[in-house]
Parts: C-alpha cells; sequence; structure tokens
C-alpha cells in the first residue's frame, strides 16, 4: 500500500516537472525574443501583422499556438498531435498571411485559431 502511494506521489511530482520545465522553456523563449517583437504579448490585427518580420510572426505563432495546441490536444483528445510534428511555422505563418490580406480589419490570433482547428481536424470515418 505505502509502496503503491509513493509510486502515485512520484508520478504527480514528475508531472508536475514536466510541466514547470514547459513553462519554463516557453518563458524563456519568450524572454529571448527580439527587441523589436513587442506583439509577441498581444494580439496583431492584420494591418500590424503584414508589417512584422518573419521571425516576429514565427515568435508571435509559436508562442500563441503552442500552448493552445495542448489544450487542444487534452479537451479534444486528439490521435495525433499534428501540431507538434510540423517542421516549422511557415504553413501557419502563410496562413495567416493569406488571411490578414484577406481580412484586413480582423487579427491574427483569429487566422491562428482558424489554421490550428484546420490541421487539428480529425476526418470522420465512413
Amino acid at each position: 500500500m505505502t509502496t503503491c502511494i509513493l509510486v502515485s506521489i512520484n508520478t504527480i511530482i514528475s508531472r508536475m516537472n514536466i510541466r514547470f520545465a514547459m513553462c519554463f522553456f516557453i518563458t524563456l523563449t519568450l524572454i529571448s525574443a527580439p527587441a523589436q517583437s513587442q506583439h509577441l504579448f498581444g494580439n496583431p490585427n492584420c494591418t500590424s501583422w503584414q508589417k512584422l518580420a518573419m521571425s516576429e510572426k514565427t515568435s508571435w505563432l509559436n508562442a500563441f499556438l503552442a500552448p493552445l495546441n495542448l489544450t487542444n490536444v487534452a479537451r479534444k483528445k486528439l490521435k495525433e498531435d499534428k501540431f507538434s510534428k510540423l517542421t516549422s511555422l511557415d504553413t501557419a505563418v502563410n496562413y495567416v498571411d493569406v488571411f490578414c490580406t484577406a481580412n484586413t480589419e480582423d487579427f491574427a490570433s483569429v487566422a491562428a485559431i482558424k489554421f490550428l482547428d484546420e490541421l487539428t481536424l480529425e476526418k470522420p470515418i465512413n
């Protein structure tokens, strides 16, 4: 009984350490972003988005989509984490670029959420 409780406590602590490490590295990434990326913590409108450098767009999307994806995977109980398998965020940047060109009065976050929704959409089996 005691061994079972200790194993359970160790499992909980190790999960907490993983979460802490993820938060730490995300924070570290945010802190090390280029000095000009004031939009990283905000929600740039599409007009502002079009003026950002590629590195700023990528940093913003990573900071915005990574935690959103973790929530998505847990909430939807996805079979596959397609976002984590992306080799780069170029497709996401392109998606937001196209969206923002067509919707100049909207926000980059709207396009980013649509990108993640389309990426993680699981097709029903017929």
